[in-house]
């Protein structure tokens, strides 16, 4: 089984008295393991885990879906309640390096020397086995002719800069008899994509539920493709939230129900 935590999402439910900010972070337990998935875009997240009695700096690992702001933030604010513990990073190679967007600085706020400083760093394009079930997808090939790659922003590389294609767009994907369970930040390299790829690293076609953002804003050809696919594939748990907009979960919600996302939600996924 796995438990995946909301501790960081756009929304808050009512009555339930956690902070909200535009970021995302999850707290995943699978296997006997747990893992802190992104760490949002400032400190809000630790206050929200201490609320939930959660103990962040037990992580046997703390992974990164991509590099921007709103899913690296934190990492100064954990580093500081470390107190000599390296827990490890598991990221793609492009997700510390330094990103810029109109002007303004929109990557990690710790580049890969000073995390190394403080923690473990281990980077990787290939898929990773966090536990028996549970694995980092590493790069995702994008192959859907929907689902075209466009850059956002500048990658600020030793070798020069370039437009960013966010290529360390990763997620992570959950193994059981039954299919398949996937967990995203962004999807800048396509929900579908994702799902594609998942598909592939696990062995397994049916996708039993999906949590995170799909990067997606305005009800064009992309959006009406990615929502005709995922109606395809049935999924019975669809949780899309932070980077969709509610005019897209709107669309999604007549073609496959969706369910709502806050801070504080608690999935038990089997």
């Amino acid at each position: 089984m796995m438990r995946v935590t909301v501790l960081m999402d756009n929304h808050t439910d009512i009555d339930v008295y956690y902070l909200g900010e535009p970021a995302v972070s999850y707290w995943i337990e699978a296997d006997g393991k747990s893992f802190l998935f992104d760490l949002g875009y400032s400190s809000a997240f630790l206050k929200n885990a201490k609320d939930m009695a959660i103990d962040v700096t037990k992580a046997d690992g703390v992974i990164l879906s991509h590099g921007h702001n709103d899913h690296t933030g934190g990492l100064v604010s954990f580093i500081d309640i470390c107190h000599g513990n390296k827990p490890k990073v598991i990221c793609h190679p492009h997700t510390l390096i330094s990103r810029n967007f109109n002007g303004l600085p929109i990557g990690s706020p710790l580049d890969k020397e000073t995390l190394q400083q403080h923690l473990i760093l281990f980077e990787t394009k290939e898929p990773y086995w966090l536990t028996e079930n549970l694995v980092f997808l590493g790069e995702v090939p994008r192959e859907l002719s929907f689902e075209k790659p466009y850059p956002i922003g500048t990658l600020e590389a030793k070798e020069g800069d370039s437009p960013d294609m966010i290529l360390d767009d990763t997620a992570l994907a959950y193994s059981t008899e039954q299919g398949i369970y996937i967990i995203t930040g962004c999807s800048h390299a396509g929900i579908c994509n994702i799902i594609e790829y998942a598909k592939k690293v696990l062995g397994k076609e049916k996708v039993l539920g999906i949590l995170g953002g799909f990067h997606l804003f305005d009800i064009d050809k992309r959006t009406e493709e990615t929502i005709s696919y995922i109606a395809k594939e049935q999924v019975q748990s669809l949780y899309p939230c932070h980077c969709t907009s509610f005019r897209v979960r709107a669309a999604l919600d007549q073609q496959c129900p969706v369910e709502e996302v806050g801070v504080g939600l608690v999935l038990n996924w089997e």
